[in-house]
């Protein structure tokens, strides 16, 4: 449910819960209101028979108000007592066969230097319900309308109030970090809009700037790096070809090792800080399968030299929204961790579905928990020639793609599942 409807069902709660709580209110209150325009019409009726009898004494107040007011002559000691108004409700009268309400008035007056009581009684019907269902049903039509009305202004008012917002939306939906151009966000006059705005335009532009910042430092880093790097690997591998005692040799050939470990660790860490900032634009489907029987020929002669026995299920032309040359990388360090993670003789099935991919094969068990394979620099079993990088960055691209993974290790075995 979007915003625009959201506040429309809250205004017609809102609506509707005052039209309830209002139509309560204005039925007792037209109730309670006659009951009181009742009372006062008989006090001043009272007042009237009193100034009445006062000019005439023989004034015939039965006959002239139908036997609704009596005058009682009351001892001399009961005068200053003050007006008593009764009221009873809900009486069933037989003769109008309904429910009445009966109210008396009594007050006391000085007539003649006489003490009197003058009462009056009003009877008024209590409305029924079929008078009451259609009143309901008035106001229930009348709440309906609102209600409906509610709805279609809300929707309109909120959206015309909240077209900066979506606007803004669909800037972020657009927004790409490669492009140079600003975030096109509409004006607005409202507080609370021009702030978001402000935020998104220092965001977006301070992300860009980042961006570049990083790029440049990585292709920096990368180039000074690989360079010395690749400069003292060929001066080793001169060296090595000179007359060397055995020991040298083993020494030279060491600091080799170490060097190919620090070139690839500094290729990962740029693959992977590239990958941050990695946008999926016009990323179509390839062919895992056709890649993967390639990937699993290239490793072929490697998995022959550890006398590795491999099956495969494969399906054909399993597609996967992937770049190719990720997914290249991607299998590629699956496929040398399953290597790696085993021992000689030993096993790895690989079963490829349009669903999974799984990756199996015997190994030792890992020295680390089952989560923690794919954080950087975490190596289930020590193994100088493992940077333990590759799973972290396998992680990473299945990520941006929107694919799962886990691991797990059951029957002394080491299985790596990719969901797609």
């Amino acid at each position: 449910m979007n915003l625009s409807y959201r506040f429309a069902k809250a205004f017609t709660i809102l609506v509707f819960a005052v039209l309830l709580l209002g139509f309560a209110i204005l039925y007792y209150a037209f109730e309670r209101t006659t009951m009181r325009s009742a009372i006062v019409k008989m006090e001043e009726l009272n007042a009237y028979v009193a100034g009445r009898l006062t000019k005439e004494p023989q004034y015939d107040y039965l006959t002239f108000h139908r036997k609704q007011t009596r005058v009682f002559l009351q001892p001399d000691n009961s005068s200053g007592k003050k007006e008593q108004v009764t009221e009873e409700k809900y009486i069933w009268n037989r003769s109008l066969q309904s429910y009445i309400n009966r109210i008396s008035v009594t007050s006391f007056f000085v007539i003649r230097g006489k003490p009197y009581m003058i009462t009056s009684v009003r009877y008024i019907t209590v409305i029924e319900k079929r008078f009451l269902l259609s009143l309901l049903m008035v106001v229930a039509w009348i709440m309906v309308f609102l209600v409906i009305l509610t709805i279609i202004i809300s929707v309109l008012v909120s959206r015309k109030i909240l077209d900066p917002f979506y606007h803004a939306l669909e800037e972020i939906k657009k927004f790409s970090i490669k492009d140079k151009q600003p975030m096109q966000l509409m004006d607005t006059h409202t507080y609370e809009f021009r702030l978001l705005n402000g935020f998104l335009g220092r965001m977006s532009e301070s992300s860009k700037k980042d961006y570049y910042l990083l790029e440049e430092l990585t292709e920096n880093t990368s180039h000074e790096l690989q360079t010395p790097l690749a400069s003292v690997k060929g001066k080793i591998e001169l060296l090595m070809e000179t007359g060397l005692n055995e020991h040298q040799f083993a020494t030279l050939s060491a600091m080799n090792d170490e060097l190919d470990r620090l070139s690839s660790i500094n290729k990962s860490l740029i693959l992977l800080a590239r990958l941050e900032h990695f946008e999926k634009e016009n990323i179509g489907s390839v062919n895992l399968s056709q890649i993967l029987l390639d990937r699993i020929a290239y490793f072929e002669d490697v998995f022959a030299f550890k006398h590795l026995q491999i099956r495969t299920y494969i399906e054909p032309d399993v597609m996967a929204v992937m770049d190719k040359s990720l997914a290249v990388i991607v299998l590629d360090n699956l496929l040398s961790n399953s290597k790696r993670h085993n021992y000689e003789y030993g096993c790895i099935d690989i079963t490829l579905t349009s669903y999974r991919l799984v990756i199996s094969n015997t190994g030792n068990p890992p020295s680390i928990p089952g989560e923690e394979v794919f954080k950087r620099f975490s190596r289930g079993n020590p193994d100088q020639n493992s940077i333990g990088i590759g799973l972290a960055l396998v992680k990473r691209i299945l990520e941006i793609f929107g694919y799962g993974t886990s691991y797990r290790f059951y029957q002394d075995r080491h299985i790596l599942t990719i969901e797609f």
